[in-house]
């Protein structure tokens, strides 16, 4: 199965965000910056008391860059403590892609057919209807990353405590 089959399965719209995990942020946005002329950047300092990584409860705190690129937002990530699934792929791949978002209004129906097709939850709120990190690495050598759009079921508050949001 690839990773169009995954995403034609689910019925996932355009990808909506980019996610790249980075060591440092100040550093990659500068080059994203003078590079392509991406920008400006919205920073952010997060902390999530409770992620849950693996069916693990963790506590993270990261600092986050956004920026528009085009249709797509693009995320950089730098964990500043804690472990995580960005962590991991920080150790293994080094900087780089970590994941594409999908901004799903049927949040919770998508994550259980995800589930039912046997994809593992890597990482998710606690609460499960913000954002889940799926392992989809083995279709398409990629992580989807579902999102519920800002706004959406009272997640307006928590997208901001949250990486990966």
């Amino acid at each position: 199965m690839s990773a169009d089959d995954v995403r034609q399965q689910l019925q996932l719209p355009g990808v909506g965000q980019i996610g790249v995990v980075v060591e440092d942020l100040d550093r990659a946005v500068a080059f994203y910056e003078s590079a392509f002329g991406l920008g400006p950047f919205d920073m952010r300092e997060v902390g999530a008391p409770n992620v849950w990584d693996r069916g693990e409860e963790k506590q993270i705190r990261a600092r986050l860059g956004f920026a528009t690129l085009g249709q797509v937002e693009l995320e950089l990530i730098q964990i500043l403590e804690g472990d995580s699934c960005h962590l991991e792929f920080l150790r293994e791949h080094g900087e780089g892609l970590h994941h594409l978002g999908f901004f799903v209004r049927d949040f919770q129906a998508k994550l259980e057919q995800a589930e039912a097709m046997g994809f593992e939850v890597l990482q998710t709120d606690p609460f499960r209807q913000a954002y889940a990190y799926l392992d989809t690495r083995q279709p398409g050598g990629i992580i989807f990353e579902l999102i519920t759009p800002l706004g959406d079921q009272n997640v307006s508050m928590l997208r901001g405590r949250l990486p990966g949001g």
